[in-house]
């Protein structure tokens, strides 16, 4: 089981089982929101309890569908994303976990728009775009 919350403790999750995939995103939206890649951990979304409110904020992604970013009101901490091109699936924010220990990145997508100083890990399956489907 992972668990996590955001920095203030007003929002925490835990989701059961094992995730689904497990890596890093350095799509342009992930950079903007974050101020760097974004280290996500995907879930069946009936795997997942929140326990506090979060806030939503949605964007268009490269998609064109939307994706929505939880966090946490308060302090702000991001703590999943929820998008219209993966229905059913949450994907939890690896830094807002309690034990950082337990994401194992399986790869990088969108490793085109990586910048110079934050390059994806060498021996890490990486992806230029989104990796193809199926």
């Amino acid at each position: 089981m992972a668990t996590g919350k955001c920095l203030c403790g007003a929002v925490s999750y835990e989701a059961s089982g094992e995730p689904i995939f497990a890596g890093n995103c350095y799509c342009n939206d992930c950079r903007r929101s974050s101020g760097s890649h974004v280290a996500v951990m995907a879930y069946p979304e009936p795997a997942l309890k929140i326990s506090g409110a979060p806030k939503e904020f949605a964007s268009k992604g490269d998609s064109g569908m939307n994706i929505a970013r939880g966090f946490c009101a308060n302090c702000g901490s991001q703590l999943y994303s929820k998008s219209e091109a993966m229905p059913g699936v949450v994907l939890l924010k690896a830094g807002s976990l309690d034990d950082p220990e337990h994401y194992k990145p399986a790869m990088s997508i969108y490793a085109s728009r990586a910048p110079s100083w934050d390059q994806p890990p060498a021996g890490l399956p990486s992806f230029p775009e989104m990796p193809p489907r199926g």
